[in-house]
């Protein structure tokens, strides 16, 4: 009975050495060792007498034995999963692991005061961070909440919207030292530009005030798919960018930025909480949403719809 329990135990966690492609990760993920999850599969290898991983420095391989019993192990270690969170949803206790995906720019700026906070209500919680600006998909990656800043949800998906962001247009007063004044959005034209898209490609910047719209064609000089990096460039004098509110009314405040055109309204962007649909939500789940809920409806940061 002993050696199918360690199987089962080692089954699951072959399947999250699989999941995350790494001994290191899986570790880290799991709360082990990377010498005891190493041992763990090694046990399976030795048992089944099959490779099960092509092992490099850089990345793991499944070998074709691996494929196979991957399929088994996914079902097991998802049962298992399954099993503790309807077990933690009736049990009326606030603890566990909370898995939680964010965009990389809201996730720096945000999640640390969030989660701090909430493990001060309820500190037998524990919180796996993934900053990433890709969409993850939540089921298959195990994920129980994320922050979204879309309207485009999987049909899985149980939005919550929290709040609106919208975009300040910022320099640095050193940058504006000396150079034309700004005081409609073509004055953005002859000025030296700084972007945040995927592409050094022109873009369209929208304005809204109360007379009339305005669409500018931007041609940057700097394109960075980061927003972090991109406000070190417009603190640096580098010129002038589009930077999220909660990301610069800080500076602005210190008079390290000056948001310029403020008369002119710019799209407001949603940000959602989502977690996957299921029968029992466990109760650690439920409180950090309705702390979420709470801290956002405090924060001067995010806005109600124009």
């Amino acid at each position: 009975m002993n050696a199918n329990n360690h199987h089962l135990e080692a089954m699951a966690v072959f399947a999250i050495v699989v999941e995350e492609g790494s001994f290191t990760r899986a570790a880290t993920r799991l709360g082990y060792s990377k010498a005891h999850v190493s041992q763990l599969v090694s046990r399976l290898e030795k048992h089944f007498n099959a490779q099960l991983l092509f092992r490099t420095t850089r990345k793991l391989d499944l070998t074709e034995a691996g494929s196979i019993f991957y399929d088994h192990c996914k079902e097991i270690a998802g049962s298992v999963r399954k099993a503790q969170k309807d077990l933690e949803a009736i049990k009326g206790t606030v603890s566990g692991s909370i898995r939680l995906s964010a965009p990389i720019s809201f996730g720096e700026a945000f999640l640390s005061d969030i989660t701090l906070g909430f493990n001060a209500l309820y500190p037998d919680v524990k919180f796996e961070l993934e900053l990433d600006n890709k969409i993850r998909d939540l089921q298959s990656e195990n994920i129980d909440i994320a922050f979204r800043a879309t309207t485009t949800m999987e049909d899985n998906l149980v939005p919550i919207k929290l709040g609106n962001w919208t975009e300040y247009i910022c320099a640095s007063p050193q940058y504006l030292e000396h150079k034309p004044a700004i005081t409609k959005p073509q004055d953005l034209l002859i000025h030296q530009l700084l972007l945040n898209a995927r592409k050094l490609e022109p873009t369209l910047w929208h304005f809204q005030n109360e007379a009339e719209s305005h669409r500018v064609s931007i041609e940057a000089k700097l394109c960075v798919h980061h927003f972090p990096m991109l406000k070190k460039a417009i603190l640096s004098g580098g010129g002038i960018g589009k930077l999220p509110s909660y990301l610069a009314e800080e500076e602005i405040a210190q008079g390290q930025l000056v948001r310029l055109l403020p008369s002119y309204r710019t799209k407001l962007h949603p940000i959602f909480i989502v977690y996957p649909y299921q029968t029992h939500l466990p109760i650690k789940v439920r409180k950090f949403i309705d702390f979420v809920k709470h801290w956002f409806a405090v924060q001067d940061h995010f806005l109600k719809e124009h």
